[in-house]
């Protein structure tokens, strides 16, 4: 019987440091870059930028921060398109 709790703990540590080293956690949000400034993921195109540097707009009371105008156009066109 303890030889099956010793292989259950050892296989466990196997799969966890493999589940690490090849599917690294998603990132947090707040990410911060090389000088400390945060981080936010652009929402059409998933790219993250420094929060300074972005291109922000309130939508819906909600506030969204995009790489570029163009992000931001196609985002808006993306959302008005009728759902099948």
């Amino acid at each position: 019987m303890s030889r099956l709790i010793l292989f259950l703990i050892i296989l466990a540590v196997v799969y966890w440091v493999i589940k690490r080293a090849f599917f690294p956690g998603k990132g947090r949000t707040g990410k911060l870059d090389e000088t400390g400034e945060e981080l936010v993921q652009d929402p059409f195109c998933q790219c993250y930028i420094p929060k300074s540097q972005s291109y922000a707009i309130s939508l819906q009371g909600k506030k969204f921060f995009f790489c570029s105008e163009d992000c931001y156009r196609k985002y808006v066109a993306s959302r008005a398109l009728p759902k099948s």
